[in-house]
């Protein structure tokens, strides 16, 4: 656990804690043992509780993992009128950041922890929040280089699957953002109890930028479904193409091996004596042959 102190505030960062420092500074602030148990739990949904003494949040926090794959990060917060104390796993690169920023920057110390505990709330989900813009940029980058591919090349190997997984971290940023924005909606009115500015325009700034990456995610969402049935409908119709062309080499020579196979049967035939006979056989299945091709091309199967 890092601590920083400021004139009005101090500043707990938990990174990975044991049940023994959380119980720590529950004792210290009164915390709600079910909160202590929600930051140890490894999967809690979003969420926003309000106390007399403290507000507690749980927030999911989205970056971009190995190989191109979205992931979140859960962020637990508490705050009440002269401490903030958040709870991570560490794996958020942002909250390692501006640890070391605010402890060697007097400039940030005062940007972040000399204004009161709910503008530095305020500034944390900012700057969280906001980290979600360069990424659904990238979704969209990479979904308008996934239909010029599509349209332009005729080499079709790994788009499914470039576009199943544009598909999964859509749905993921989705998920992140869906029930956040009722959180920061609540936390712009329950937030004033500890600020005496009026805080609530700041997290509605947060509500607005929440707003506008979920309309891009719509727009990516439907872009990417689109898509996906794009390309289910390219393979559908080369598959049926390739059947097409088998079909029509299938019925071709279906008459040629017949007259084949009966000319090789150990019985008496017509022609069989014929002294050009093996010339007349052989005219004939051209002939078949290029009635079968002919009427193919007529009727445009070919």
């Amino acid at each position: 656990m890092k601590t920083l102190q400021a004139s009005s505030i101090v500043w707990h960062d938990c990174i990975s804690p044991t049940k023994d420092e959380l119980l720590g500074l529950q004792k210290r602030y009164k915390f709600h043992l079910l909160d202590i148990e929600d930051c140890l739990s490894v999967h809690e949904r979003p969420k926003i509780e309000e106390y007399s003494s403290y507000i507690f949040l749980v927030f999911h926090i989205p970056y971009m993992g190995k190989g191109g794959r979205l992931v979140k990060e859960e962020l637990n917060i508490f705050f009440g009128r002269d401490f903030v104390v958040t709870v991570h796993d560490g794996q958020v690169p942002f909250m390692q950041q501006l640890q070391k920023q605010i402890s060697s920057s007097k400039k940030k110390r005062e940007e972040y922890l000399e204004q009161g505990t709910a503008f530095f709330v305020y500034k944390l989900m900012h700057d969280l929040f906001f980290t979600g813009f360069p990424l659904v940029e990238e979704m969209m980058r990479d979904l308008r280089l996934l239909e010029e591919t599509l349209f332009q090349s005729e080499e079709q190997r790994g788009i499914l699957a470039a576009i199943l997984k544009l598909r999964r971290n859509i749905i993921i940023m989705r998920s992140i953002l869906f029930p956040q924005r009722s959180i920061i909606a609540l936390l712009e009115h329950k937030s004033r109890v500890f600020s005496s500015d009026d805080i609530g325009m700041y997290f509605d700034n947060i509500l607005d930028a929440l707003e506008r990456q979920w309309s891009v995610l719509e727009t990516a969402k439907e872009m990417s479904e689109a898509l996906q049935a794009t390309h289910e409908s390219w393979l559908s119709h080369k598959t049926n193409s390739v059947m097409r062309i088998l079909t029509v080499v299938s019925v071709t020579l279906l008459p040629l091996t017949l007259i084949a196979s009966v000319y090789g049967m150990n019985i008496r035939l017509p022609l069989q004596q014929h002294p050009s006979a093996f010339s007349l056989i052989l005219a004939g299945m051209f002939v078949i042959l290029t009635g079968f091709l002919g009427y193919f091309s007529w009727k445009k199967w070919l």
